[in-house]
Order: C-alpha cells, then sequence, then structure tokens
C-alpha cells in the first residue's frame, strides 16, 4: 500500500490550538494534526476558537474572516451570519448548555463528516447554525444528527451511549412534529429549507445504520427537488446549502438504486438536475465524477435483455479522463490530494462499469477482471486518508464480487479503516451494515440460482434495505 500522505499547511503558519498549549512541536497536517489524532484528542485547529461564552467582549476580541467567494459568483459574506461567530451568536441563547454542546459537535465533527475537505468557511453544512433560531425542525435536527453522530462514535469506543441516544430520539421526534406543520405551511421560500429537512434525515439514518425509513425520504426529498429547480426565490445566501444538499439527495438516490429494488412508480425523472454535482464536486465527500453518476442512473432504468444500451454506457464510462476531470474541479482546498481523487473516481468508474455488466449480463464484461480494477484503484488511497469515506460503494461492489478470499479480507478491512484507522473518524452506521452484507452475500454465494449473479439475488431479498454510498 502506498504511505499515508496528509496535506499539510504552510510552514509558516502557527501550531495546532492543543500543541501551542502544550508546547509541543505540531507537524500542522490538515485539518487535524497527528499528534491530537493519535493521542484521540479533539484537534482545534488553526484558525479562531469557538467558546461557548456569555460575555460579549468574546465576540469584539475576533475579527471575522473576509468573505470567500463562492463558484456562483456570490459572496459567502451576504449570509446574515458570520460562520465564525455561529457559536457565540446571541440567537443560540435560547438553548440549553446540552443542546449547544451538540451544536457545537455539529459544526466541528459531523460537518467535516460531511464533505470531502472541511475547508473553514467555505463548508456549506455549516449555513444550518445559522438557521436554527429561524427553523425550529433545523434546531431538532441539528441536535439529533449530531447526537446520534456522538452516539455512534462512543458505542465505536466501547462506551455507554445511552443519553445521546435519548437525546437522539427525542430531538428526531421533536423534528418530525416540527416538520409536518412547516410543510403544511410551506411557502415557495421556505422549502430549500425542508429539503435540507428531509436529506438530514436521511443523514440520521445513515448515521445510525443504514436503514430505516431512507427510502421514503428519498422520495420525498426527490419530488421536493424537482419542483424547487422552478424556484426563482430562493436567497442567494442559501445557494450553497441547497446545491449540497441537492447534490447528496441525488447521489444517495442514485447510488442507492444499485443494491436495492427501484421503486418504478417514482423514477427519477429524464429532467434531472445533475448540474448540481458539477457545482458541488469540491465538497462531496463521495468523490465520484457526475459523468459516473450518469452512467449508473442510466443502466438502473435497463432490462437485463438491453444489451446495445448496456455496451454504449460501458463505451461512456471508459471514455471519461479522470485526471482531466479532476484537474477541472474549482474549489478544491489548497494542498489538496489530486492523485487520491483520481484514484477514488477511477474506482467508482470501474465499479459503475461493474454494475452495468451485472444489470445487464449479455453484455459479455469479464466480472473478475472488473473486480481486480476496482481494487487496484482502491489500493492507491492510503487506509488513513481523509477521502477514504468516499470508497464505501466501490469498496462493497468489488467485495461483493470478488471470490477470493484475500480480496474479501481486504474489503473488509477497507470498510472498517474508515472507522478506526482514520484520524478524521467518521462513525457512520451504515459503513458496518456494509460489512454485515457483505458477508451474508458470501455465505448465499453457493445458493445462487443457475443464470443469477449476487446482484440479482440481493435486490430480491429482504436485506435489500440498507442504504450503501
Amino acid at each position: 500500500m502506498p504511505p499515508s500522505t496528509h496535506p499539510r499547511l504552510s510552514s509558516n503558519l502557527k501550531s495546532c490550538h492543543n500543541c501551542r498549549r502544550r508546547r509541543l512541536r505540531c507537524d500542522k497536517s490538515y485539518p487535524a494534526c497527528h499528534k491530537c489524532s493519535i493521542g484521540g484528542e479533539e484537534c482545534l485547529g488553526y484558525g479562531a476558537v469557538l467558546r461557548w461564552a456569555s460575555a460579549p467582549a468574546i465576540r469584539a476580541r475576533g475579527k471575522s474572516p473576509p468573505p470567500e467567494e463562492h463558484e456562483s459568483g456570490q459572496s459567502w459574506g451576504q449570509t446574515p451570519f458570520t460562520p465564525s461567530a455561529f457559536l457565540t451568536d446571541p440567537l443560540l441563547n435560547h438553548l440549553s448548555k446540552t443542546s449547544r454542546h451538540y451544536v457545537h459537535h455539529f459544526n466541528t465533527s459531523v460537518c467535516r463528516d460531511l464533505v470531502s475537505i472541511d475547508q473553514n468557511g467555505r463548508n456549506p453544512f455549516r449555513i444550518m447554525i445559522a438557521l436554527i433560531s429561524r427553523f425550529p425542525y433545523l434546531e431538532a435536527l441539528v441536535i439529533a444528527t449530531s447526537a446520534m453522530h456522538l452516539a455512534t462514535m462512543h458505542r465505536y469506543q466501547g462506551r455507554s451511549a445511552h443519553a445521546e441516544l435519548v437525546d437522539a430520539l427525542a430531538a428526531k421526534d421533536k423534528a418530525i412534529r416540527s416538520l409536518r406543520a412547516a410543510i403544511t405551511h410551506a411557502t415557495p421560500a421556505s422549502q430549500a429549507m425542508v429539503l435540507v429537512a428531509i436529506v438530514f434525515f436521511i443523514n440520521l439514518d445513515l448515521i445510525d445504520s443504514g436503514k430505516g425509513g431512507w427510502k421514503a425520504h428519498i422520495t420525498a426529498a426527490g419530488r421536493l427537488t424537482a419542483s424547487l429547480q422552478h424556484t426563482p426565490t430562493l436567497n442567494p445566501a442559501l445557494a450553497p446549502l441547497a446545491d449540497a444538499i441537492a447534490a447528496d439527495c441525488l447521489t444517495y438516490r442514485i447510488l442507492g438504486s444499485t443494491v436495492n429494488t427501484t421503486n418504478n412508480t417514482n423514477p427519477l425523472p429524464d429532467d434531472v438536475d445533475m448540474a448540481v454535482l458539477t457545482r458541488t464536486q469540491a465538497h462531496s465527500y463521495h468523490c465520484c465524477p457526475p459523468a459516473v453518476l450518469q452512467v449508473i442512473l442510466s443502466a438502473s432504468r435497463l432490462n437485463p435483455a438491453d444489451t446495445a444500451p448496456a455496451a454504449a454506457l460501458l463505451r461512456r464510462a471508459r471514455a471519461l479522463r479522470v485526471p482531466d476531470w479532476v484537474r477541472s474541479i474549482r474549489g478544491l482546498a489548497p494542498g489538496d490530494d489530486l492523485d487520491v481523487r483520481v484514484g477514488i473516481a477511477s474506482a467508482h468508474r470501474a465499479a459503475a462499469c461493474l454494475y452495468v455488466s451485472l444489470v445487464v449480463p449479455a453484455v459479455g464484461a469479464r466480472l473478475d477482471v472488473l473486480a481486480q480494477e476496482i481494487l487496484e484503484h482502491l489500493a492507491t488511497v492510503p487506509d488513513d486518508h481523509m477521502l477514504l469515506k468516499g470508497t464505501v460503494w466501490p469498496t462493497f461492489m468489488a467485495g461483493a464480487q470478488t471470490d477470493d478470499e484475500g480480496c474479501r479480507g481486504w474489503c473488509i478491512d477497507r470498510l472498517r479503516a474508515v472507522w478506526t484507522k482514520n484520524p478524521w473518524i467518521c462513525p457512520w452506521g451504515y459503513i458496518r451494515t456494509a460489512t454485515e452484507m457483505l458477508e451474508k452475500i458470501w455465505d448465499g454465494r453457493g445458493e445462487l440460482a443457475e443464470g443469477m449473479n449476487w446482484l440479482q439475488q440481493l435486490k430480491g431479498s429482504k436485506d435489500s434495505n440498507c442504504l450503501i454510498v
């Protein structure tokens, strides 16, 4: 495996806050230094420290960073709240100490998980924190998501998670009740926030186990996304968040269809806005080219006899020049690891080819060769790299296809590494569910009917109810 490579900040920057306080030499890795990661301590980073305080003087001592330009030309400074002031904003004073703790965890950990690399001041999901005083259902969902995230992390660490689970379920129930009232009185201007809420219910399911009501949430979010395409009243300051949410919803729906029974009564419309995937590709933690997602979407509509369309999709996937696509992405963080992005994107492309070949077996592709190609691309990604969280779906596809015991074990180790070896730990329960599904697929290999592959068997089973992204 290649040696681990982590982006480093410029050498003229100060050490992280923890290392400065303890007078240690900091390696200035981004977004968290290795000393903090190895010691199991949350790195406070290199920018201004956010502190809970009632003293108004704290805000006066710190200057807000200059607004950054978004790719659309809109300034992040147009938002009525400054990201660095979220946690000391007077509009959050109504929150209890426990709720503020969860909002802090959402700001420092959950938002980091939701993007490829957490760029200071350019994480669209932190806009949610500025909106919770306006939309009660967003406040409840931020708390529920953060509490579930902490609960899952505590379970991984062998600690009690009872209090966090109770808080997560209580906040989720509150969010459902508040959202019902909001939908009843929804206006075109508030539809975007309703979409944010619905997609975060999907994130809640992913953090918990990847099971649950995600299919209904994706269906509802898909309908709302379609209507928002024709809504000109969206506040430009909310556009980054709305785009990120719409892109996640679309990605979840496309990748979710690969291992789950497709709901033919509510397919994705032909005019779905795929351009949102391009606008958000710098932030997407999946690191999957929009062109590859388009291939997967088209393949999900094929029948086993559609050999010619399947062959055309394989040619389209192979025509994608992955390195050129990576270099064309606008808005990447300074020091972003382009080589790793190429490896992940290439793994997604090979996995898409495998998916097409499983949907239409008559296309005649060598499935074992495709699985090996996926594994070779994945092997270029260090198992403690911050972008490893974008490899779950291709790892699952390769693991499910391979018959080699060594490769199977490697795939399980890689999925577990997203939790155990990554300094930016990503405790999402659907990853553990994916490992359990792989074990079931392997156990049932000998029971496959003649002419049936593992994907066809999975979609026809009761286990086909997990979102693998």
